[in-house]
């Protein structure tokens, strides 16, 4: 299994320079940093790339120290161009002409010369990146000076005052074929969710105050939003068609905590990948309480997720795959709003090993394997252990949605002033009753009786919201 849904990230180069960039202006810095020039040895192993590379299952661009997919129409395009072994290809994307160097690893619009590195995942597995490559924005702060003087900063003409940022949305495409269809582990490519007036590239757009640490609101309109809410949608309709989502926020990565956890788990990404051939990055979705969704946003994951011991495969945090977040959803309690919130998470399973229904595991069984599931082939649930949890799994975005079941259901706030608890409330009332009516109806037969009317998760969240309070 290959990586599906990412970041976007843009990249700036000069798009008319020869073969060889000469690296007498500036030096290279790996790892995102600004740079002036593009180095030979850059050249020769983008060039090596393109040499040994199957033909590609998968293409990406990159912003902001991450990577997004292609839409399916692009990656149509740009396969039967590698099949062909063309070094260069011209193709358009929504009205716009581009360039697409496979030996530069770059993606050149036509009219401007903005540039973007891209990557792309083969049909072997195999991951092919850029030796170098850096932001947009960090690349607007360099001078096109610093390019050599064979360079150019415009691909039509060579003036030095372009300077257009690059505008790109973050996409997350649903499965494209019926093995995938079946494992459901992934997001793939192959969706087309942009509308036909939709603006041809846009940044994510903030939609209010956020409701997580680090994170931003995205508006409904917002590309993004629209594609993480269809996926979720589709999924979860499997157990309830009429789950409304309400908002969704996308990770930021701003604070230093958060930059340092994104590099941890790219290391990581790249010594399992280095250990075992692949990373085996897939996306799935992680439910719990709003507090505990809080928690893992604001510190990363601790405690393993709780499950009745006969459901459970191993102690450790528990995800299910991308297209089944019903699955998840269990694990979501239901917050004073009547609402439940599933995180979006990147996940490295590297070599998956079967746990058993039930089974008290809490590591991996031998060297040989990183994480655990119900079934590999076929997985429900992704058990990844909670000693590795913070380098594995890497925080994308929080849905929260409002089940069927709780539509037109008042918020369970409490009462200004009253801070009973259950046994207390129940008590109260007992006493303030008459005698004809007190203790008609047993107490077992009351709680299962509420059971029944409330449902246990709306208890357990009006438990804890009593509990804290009092």
């Amino acid at each position: 299994m290959t990586m599906n849904l990412v970041e976007s990230v843009g990249v700036r180069v000069p798009p008319s320079a020869p073969a060889s960039f000469s690296s007498s202006k500036g030096t290279c810095k790996r790892g995102g940093g600004v740079r002036s020039g593009f180095c030979k040895r850059d050249f020769s192993q983008n060039n090596a790339n393109f040499g040994r590379s199957a033909v590609p299952l998968r293409f990406m661009y990159f912003r902001n120290d991450s990577w997004v997919n292609f839409s399916a129409d692009v990656v149509e395009t740009l396969r039967a161009g590698f099949l062909e072994r063309k070094p260069i290809i011209e193709t358009s994307i929504d009205g716009s002409k581009y360039i697409f160097d496979f030996k530069r690893m770059l993606q050149i619009e036509y009219s401007t010369g903005n540039c973007r590195s891209i990557s792309w995942i083969d049909e072997s597995g195999k991951c092919f990146f850029p030796s170098d490559f850096f932001s947009e924005e960090e690349f607007n702060q360099s001078e096109c000076s610093e390019w050599d003087d064979n360079s150019s900063c415009n691909y039509k003409n060579k003036n030095c005052n372009c300077n257009p940022k690059i505008e790109i949305e973050v996409k997350i495409d649903r499965p494209s074929s019926k093995r995938k269809r079946e494992e459901e582990p992934e997001v793939s490519s192959s969706y087309k969710a942009a509308e036909n007036d939709a603006v041809k590239c846009q940044r994510l757009e903030e939609g209010g105050d956020a409701k997580w640490p680090n994170t931003i609101r995205l508006n409904e309109t917002d590309m993004t939003s629209m594609l993480v809410k269809d996926n979720f949608l589709k999924g979860i309709a499997k157990v309830d068609t009429g789950a409304l989502v309400t908002s969704i926020h996308q990770c930021k990565r701003e604070t230093h905590l958060d930059k340092a956890r994104h590099e941890v788990f790219q290391k990581q990404n790249e010594v399992t990948k280095a250990a075992r051939g692949t990373s085996n990055m897939v996306y799935a979705w992680f439910g719990a309480s709003a507090k505990r969704v809080e928690s893992v946003l604001a510190h990363g994951f601790g405690l393993p997720s709780k499950l009745p011991a006969a459901d459970a495969y191993g102690i450790g945090i528990y995800l299910s795959p991308v297209g089944l977040p019903h699955l998840s959803a269990k694990l979501a309690d239901v917050d004073g709003n009547g609402l439940k919130h599933l995180i979006l998470c990147r996940v490295i399973l590297g070599n998956v090993e079967k746990v058993e229904a039930g089974s008290e595991q809490y590591l991996p069984s031998s060297v040989d394997f990183d994480t655990g599931s119900d079934d590999p082939k076929n997985p429900k649930w992704y058990v990844v252990w909670s000693n590795i949890a913070n380098m594995h799994i890497l925080p994308e975005s929080v849905v929260s949605f409002r089940p069927s079941n709780m539509q037109g259901q008042a918020p369970l706030r409490a009462v200004a002033g009253v801070k009973y608890s259950l046994e207390k409330l129940f008590s109260k009332i007992k006493s303030s009753l008459p005698p004809g009516k007190a203790g008609m109806m047993a107490k077992d037969a009351f709680i299962k009786k509420l059971r029944q009317v409330a449902g246990d998760e709306v208890l357990r969240s009006a438990i804890q919201d009593i509990n804290a309070s009092g």
